[in-house]
């Protein structure tokens, strides 16, 4: 009766959820209701024309990053971990992995190797943020026995020093309230690193301070240009230990 949940997951297709989904909320809901506060008559015609012009910036961002989240991110992220130059063998780490999309795109690009993800799993971060929904979009992909999915905080990874040959993260260490533990969890990245190997970190605010951590730790680093396909626009650290 009905599909057998191998043909269930081969015709699936993995979601990965929006990110900052209750900032795009709030511009959804809050957009519409400046531009009709605007049309009521009695406002001064400089206040009307700022809230009109403000709710028409607020929907235009709603769009910008929900298309961020579903298409953009995952050109961008496709690119940084071609541009690696992966063996194919090593064992990666995915820092605040989320729902799994660098976690895939990197475990697509390990035949023989490995890719463990960690997350404290965080709705207000990205919707439906959970470990089964990652797993199950590992299910979706054919990358299950490529992937390994734990809980953690990545300021106290639980990970012994020099354990993987490449760690990523996208849009996660800036959710770490204050710089002290966004520094505290770049160096943790660096701890785990094996010698030799790379990382590559992609976030929206904080990267030329990521750069001077992994600096003073000894990497090589460099921090690209900005990335425009993604909404509001990243930046990537690349690094790794001569």
């Amino acid at each position: 009766m009905g599909e057998s949940r191998t043909e269930a997951i081969r015709h699936g297709q993995p979601r990965f959820g929006i990110d900052a989904p209750t900032l795009v909320l709030g511009f959804v809901a809050g957009g519409p209701l400046l531009i009709a506060a605007s049309l009521f008559a009695g406002l001064a015609p400089a206040l009307a024309w700022t809230m009109r012009y403000t709710g028409l910036v607020m929907l235009a961002e709603a769009l910008l990053m929900a298309l961020s989240s579903l298409y953009g991110k995952r050109l961008v992220l496709r690119r940084m971990i071609g541009t690696l130059a992966l063996r194919g063998d090593e064992h990666a780490l995915d820092v605040g992995c989320g729902r799994g999309m660098l976690l895939l795109e990197t475990a697509r690009q390990l035949p023989r190797g490995h890719v463990t993800g960690i997350d404290l799993w965080s709705r207000h971060d990205q919707s439906g943020n959970a470990a089964a929904a990652t797993a199950r979009n590992a299910e979706l992909a054919g990358l299950r026995d490529r992937v390994r999915i734990d809980t953690g905080d990545m300021r106290h990874l639980p990970y012994a020093d020099a354990s993987f040959d490449l760690v990523v993260s996208s849009l996660a260490i800036h959710n770490l309230p204050t710089e002290t533990e966004r520094e505290q969890a770049v160096r943790e990245i660096a701890r785990v690193l094996r010698p030799a190997g790379r990382l590559a970190l992609l976030d929206f605010r904080h990267t030329a301070h990521y750069a001077h951590t992994l600096r003073e730790a000894g990497f090589e680093v460099r921090r690209s240009w900005p990335e425009f396909r993604m909404f509001p626009w990243v930046w990537i650290v690349r690094g790794y230990m001569p």
